[in-house]
């Protein structure tokens, strides 16, 4: 990527965005999910159980897509759904087994990309996850004055 200052950062962080969904995707190709798919099951891997809200507010999509992904987790037979101890009227979202297996599968192709990614670093990750941490509060706020210039109108 040309490092020019008059572009955008936006447009830096498109072209990047591109860049990394084609070698994640050529990546994971074989690996029996999308990246996206396996973003979905790695945070119910790692953190849950966990409620359809969590879910998406940990991957900074809308509820409605979130619930797209659990359907079709569920469609393939690799969820588990369980009362929430505090609210008996949610439910938790968790892998079973066999989604287990399939994050497992997944998993060796994701971390190929991974490690190949970071070891090309030319900076250490830390400086780039504080980056992305300042980026990704950065578009918080941005949605959060646009949904209050939105409910002006």
């Amino acid at each position: 990527m040309a490092h020019r200052p008059d572009v955008s950062l936006l447009f830096d962080l498109f072209v990047v965005s591109q860049r990394m969904r084609r070698v994640l995707a050529d990546g994971m190709a074989g690996s029996g999910m999308r990246p996206d798919e396996y973003a979905v099951y790695g945070l119910l891997f790692m953190y849950g159980p966990m409620t359809a809200t969590e879910m998406a507010e940990q991957l900074g999509l809308p509820l409605s897509t979130v619930l797209d992904y659990v359907n079709a987790i569920d469609e393939a037979g690799h969820l588990n759904r369980v009362r929430h101890p505090d609210d008996g009227r949610a439910v938790q979202l968790a892998l079973n087994s066999r989604g287990v297996s399939a994050h497992n599968r997944a998993n060796k192709h994701w971390e190929m990309v991974r490690k190949e990614i970071e070891g090309s670093l030319q900076m250490p990750k830390s400086q780039v996850r504080a980056a992305l941490a300042a980026l990704d509060d950065a578009a918080i706020a941005a949605a959060l004055s646009a949904g209050r210039a939105r409910a002006r109108k």
